[in-house]
This record gives C-alpha cells, sequence and structure tokens, in this order.
C-alpha cells in the first residue's frame, strides 16, 4: 500500500443536496455557473493522470461530496465526477476520500 501525501489545501464548494425540487417532485439543478460558499478548506493531494482525468484525495472531514461539487486549491478548480469515502480499518488517520474530477478551464476576469 502507497501513502499519498498532502501537496495542497483543498477547498470544497459542495452544492446543496438534495436538490430543490419543483411542484412535480422533479429534481432542479441551481443555475448554470453558481458557485455556493465554500464549506471548507483540507489538506488534499492532486494528480494527473495519462488519460487527462485527475484523481484527487480529499481530508474525510470535506464528506459527504457528489458529483457536480466542486474543488479547488486556488490556481486550479475541479469538478467532482465520483466521490468515495475510503476508510483504512485500524488507521483512522489514513482515511480519505478518493475523487476522480475535470480540470475546470482558467476563469478570466
Amino acid at each position: 500500500m502507497a501513502v499519498v501525501l498532502a501537496d495542497r489545501t483543498l477547498t470544497a464548494y459542495v452544492l446543496a443536496h438534495p436538490w430543490t425540487r419543483d411542484k412535480l417532485g422533479t429534481p432542479v439543478p441551481p443555475p448554470p455557473g453558481a458557485r455556493p460558499a465554500p464549506r471548507g478548506s483540507w489538506p488534499g493531494a492532486a494528480t494527473q493522470q495519462a488519460d487527462g482525468s485527475w484523481t484527487l484525495r480529499v481530508d474525510p472531514a470535506a464528506w459527504p461530496m457528489k458529483p457536480g461539487d466542486v474543488l479547488g486549491d486556488g490556481t486550479r478548480t475541479w469538478t467532482v465526477t465520483t466521490a468515495l469515502l475510503k476508510a483504512v480499518p485500524g488507521y483512522g488517520a489514513a482515511d480519505y476520500i478518493a475523487v476522480t474530477a475535470t480540470l475546470n478551464p482558467p476563469e478570466t476576469p
């Protein structure tokens, strides 16, 4: 088992879960481009894969995390594709959230 050390601080911008529902009960996503206030910042790591996707490891204090949430490190932002809480039995300090994400294009002022 390899241990990946934190190499940055990741801030979570988490959408409200579950989304609001319309009068028919259908979930209504937030408007495009709407980013909620940051929920917190935690130690984490990010690695670009050969296929261009990204894997991130985030402190379990950021849980729950869902597809569509955004993680940022002050330079880059990623949109979460999948998130899975990984617990290491007997070693709670090694627990983490395994995230696959897509890199967002840079924001222009």
